[in-house]
């Protein structure tokens, strides 16, 4: 009878132990459920992030391209105004070497006729005297 008895209560433990176990393996199913359910939303965030990294990234490509090649453009351009510059500078310091050149020629040009005239007048002034000396 002892026997039964000890028998019934590791029965009973036996069953309560069961029982536990199996609410631990619903509780354990239910969690494994529950994760599996977040691991695929994590995926699928994953993925779309991956997805929105991809087209940022070829967005990035695009205005990097188009960047450099405006970036270059504007490089050949400074270099060719770079150049008109320096020609515009050549050809004005030689204008202006011209225009002082015809400048000094104008001055050159006015001397003499200057001179020219006043030796008319000596000559005149010179004529005029002689005349004098002779009706004197």
């Amino acid at each position: 009878q002892v026997s039964q008895n000890e028998l019934d209560w590791f029965h009973q433990d036996s069953e309560t132990q069961m029982k536990k176990w199996q609410q631990e393996k619903k509780e354990n199913r239910d969690n494994l459920k529950a994760l599996r359910g977040t691991a695929k939303k994590h995926s699928d965030t994953n993925e779309r992030y991956l997805k929105t990294i991809d087209e940022k990234e070829k967005q990035y490509n695009a205005c990097l391209d188009t960047f450099l090649e405006t970036s270059n453009n504007f490089a050949n351009d400074k270099s060719k105004l770079e150049e008109l510059i320096k020609k515009s500078q050549d050809d004005s310091q030689e204008c202006e070497k011209r225009a002082v050149k015809a400048e000094i020629s104008v001055l050159q040009t006015w001397k003499e006729t200057e001179i020219w005239k006043l030796k008319g007048t000596i000559a005149k002034a010179e004529g005029n005297l002689r005349m004098l000396k002779a009706l004197s």
